[in-house]
């Protein structure tokens, strides 16, 4: 089935109360308890994300919609690519790959790395193994706590929280 660009809500069947769906801080997602392990239903879920009026997140498939409990991002990133003339690709949880933009990388609470993800729609956190994969792009500035993301010629200062 392929999701809905349907917005108009009269028509529109919340299966919310009936369905409990979470995405835990690894990008596994869960259906009332049970990880969803099929592939392809994993994947149909990832593509069916969106940002809910309130700021949260649900799945649209028809005229049916369900909220997303998401504990931290909702897309992981798995694996950073070496570097090749147009930059750094990432591969995301939902096996796509994309380019990855230094200047929406940022450092999160507890030393945790994130970046947008999806056109700039989603974020998404970095798995260790990506992040000790980012780490060799990283530099210390000057400044106590400064951090420089260095991607080819580039030299991008790394926002991080007070």
């Amino acid at each position: 089935m392929e999701p809905s660009q349907n917005n108009d809500s009269r028509d529109v069947f919340d299966a919310t109360p009936n369905l409990k769906l979470v995405i835990d801080k690894d990008g596994r997602w869960f259906q009332n308890g049970a990880e969803i392990i099929h592939p392809q239903v994993y994947c149909q879920f990832c593509a069916m994300l969106e940002h809910s009026p309130d700021g949260g997140y649900q799945v649209r498939m028809g005229r049916e919609i369900c909220r997303v409990e998401v504990e931290d991002a909702p897309f992981v990133v798995q694996r950073v690519e070496d570097p090749d003339d147009n930059g750094i690709s990432i591969l995301l949880n939902d096996g796509t790959t994309e380019r990855f933009d230094p200047e929406q990388f940022w450092i999160g609470a507890h030393n945790v790395p994130y970046c947008t993800v999806k056109q700039g729609r989603f974020h998404a956190r970095f798995s260790r193994p990506a992040y000790y994969q980012i780490a060799q792009y990283i530099e210390q500035g000057e400044k106590e706590n400064e951090l420089f993301l260095v991607v080819g010629i580039r030299r991008i200062r790394i926002n991080k929280p007070a």
